[in-house]
């Protein structure tokens, strides 16, 4: 009896293909067939990743375009720094006048530089010593001046014309000089200012001084008194000069040139009226001009009106004259007279400048007085005493 083998393959049945089917729609639904709430899930998260994706791109692309527009931007800032550097434009004037601070200017000097020194310390100038002006005019005058001195005290007989020729000479020099050393003052375009208060010093001086000399020194003395003349006449005019602005730094030296040349050519010429031998009356008269003249140079220091100024030389002149007639009658003459007219001068022009210059009080005024008073009981015991 013969056994039937079944073959190998029969030991593993063979599974339907109808199950394999049927199984394969199963596995497919559960891949590709997501439940509904997880469906919504997704969509909600994709909307959000995409809103993001804006949120960013919009934020990412001005600094984007200000990272690309930053060279171009300081590129602009370097040129119009350059061109403002070059020449100021329309706005930076009117914003530095907005905020009233004047402009950096275009040109001149840095800034770092020094400032300017004040008036009231100028730096040394040609042509300055210790704040002095002297001018090439005033020297060439004074040396033209001092020219006549020599002849007049050197010639003889004396020539009495060089003395009048020296004072046309001074008048008209002095006003060359102060015109051209100072013609904003003298020769302004509304008409000349009038120089006449600062001539009649030098025109006085000039025939005073020499005739003083002749008839006081003697001998070889002459030549050496008249150059120190001729120097301390230079001296006035620099002074002259120097003394037209009040302000000027060298005004008060000035001032007490011309001060001490006014006195000691009153003091000249009020002695000369006795020496001479003129007769009262034209002493009298040539006293109160003489007088006139030197207060004007005196009181032009007030800066007051003209016409005030002549108004109180001219009350000046007559006090002095009266003072002049009266000494005719006390036995003083000579120098000695001379000196009591120079003293009653000093006191009536000191108060009176005192008074344009609004320093006059009780003070000034006893001390005006008693400096006269003391001079005259000196004078008078001196013309006792003969030394007269």
């Amino acid at each position: 009896m013969t056994e039937e083998h079944p073959p190998d393959d029969a030991s593993e049945p063979e599974q339907p293909e109808l199950d394999l089917e049927a199984q394969t729609p199963d596995i497919e639904a559960e891949e590709t067939l997501p439940p509904a709430d997880v469906d919504a899930e997704l969509e909600d998260l994709a909307a959000d990743i995409s809103e993001a994706d804006d949120d960013a791109a919009s934020e990412d692309e001005p600094a984007e375009e200000d990272l690309d527009d930053e060279p171009a931007l300081n590129d602009d800032l370097e040129d119009l720094l350059e061109t403002l550097e070059e020449e100021p434009t329309a706005p930076s004037i009117a914003a530095a006048a907005a905020s009233e601070t004047p402009p950096a200017p275009t040109s001149g000097p840095p800034t770092s530089w020094p400032k300017p020194i004040p008036v009231g310390a100028p730096a040394r100038e040609p042509g300055r010593f210790d704040g002095l002006i002297i001018t090439p005019q005033s020297v060439v005058l004074g040396v033209l001046v001092t020219i006549a001195f020599l002849i007049f005290v050197t010639l003889e007989p004396t020539p009495r014309w060089v003395l009048l020729f020296a004072a046309i000479v001074a008048v008209l020099g002095t006003d060359g000089v102060l015109k051209q050393r100072w013609p904003q003052v003298f020769s302004r375009s509304e008409g000349p200012a009038d120089s006449s208060p600062y001539l009649f010093l030098p025109a006085l001086a000039a025939i005073a001084w020499p005739m003083l000399i002749e008839h006081n020194v003697c001998g070889y003395l002459v030549l050496p008194a008249a150059l120190v003349a001729g120097l301390a006449y230079t001296a006035i005019l620099i002074a002259q000069v120097s003394s037209v602005r009040i302000t000027a730094p060298a005004y008060p030296i000035a001032r007490l040139v011309s001060t001490g040349a006014v006195y000691f050519s009153a003091f000249s010429l009020f002695s000369l009226s006795y020496i001479l031998d003129i007769e009262l009356g034209a002493a009298v008269v040539a006293t109160a001009a003489i007088a006139t003249m030197l207060a004007v140079e005196l009181y032009r220091e007030g800066q007051v009106d003209p016409l005030e100024t002549l108004v109180f030389a001219l009350i000046t002149g007559v006090v002095i004259a009266e003072a002049r007639w009266a000494l005719y009658y006390v036995p003083v003459g000579g120098h000695l007279a001379g000196l009591a007219l120079l003293l009653g001068f000093f006191l009536v022009t000191g108060l009176v400048q005192s008074h344009l210059t609004r320093r006059l009080n009780r003070l000034i005024a006893v001390e005006y007085a008693g400096i006269a008073g003391v001079g005259v009981i000196l004078v008078t015991a001196a013309g006792q005493a003969g030394l007269g």
